[in-house]
């Protein structure tokens, strides 16, 4: 049995396969395609529990994984950005309404036509 089949190093079809999903992986996280980065983590997994993985070949994966959690790093960054503008926004909307006598615990409701 060579070593690339031996059941203690996951043989190449489950390797290369894994890699894949890693790759496809840190494609979608650059692309902010967070479903399709929980689908190849998924898969990834189930195919990482039946096979034991050599050194290289995990230090290689370990590489890539640092890569999506960067992606994720800056998504999360940006998201909080935005959550802090709409913050303003909403403060900024209340003392308006407070300023031109309408309550702010009062609804607004803005309609817009086509």
């Amino acid at each position: 049995m060579s070593a690339a089949s031996s059941p203690n190093n996951g043989s190449l079809h489950d390797r290369q396969s894994i890699e894949l999903l890693t790759i496809h992986a840190l494609e979608a996280a650059r692309a902010g395609d967070w479903d399709q980065v929980d689908a190849c983590y998924a898969v990834r997994g189930v195919t990482l529990a039946a096979c034991a993985l050599d050194r290289t070949f995990a230090d290689k994966l370990l590489s890539m994984d640092e890569e999506v959690r960067r992606a994720i790093l800056v998504a999360q960054a940006g998201i909080s950005g935005l959550l802090a503008d709409a913050a303003q926004v909403k403060r900024h909307l209340r003392q308006l309404r407070e300023s031109s006598g309408q309550l702010a615990s009062e609804s607004v409701t803005i309609h817009r036509e086509a």
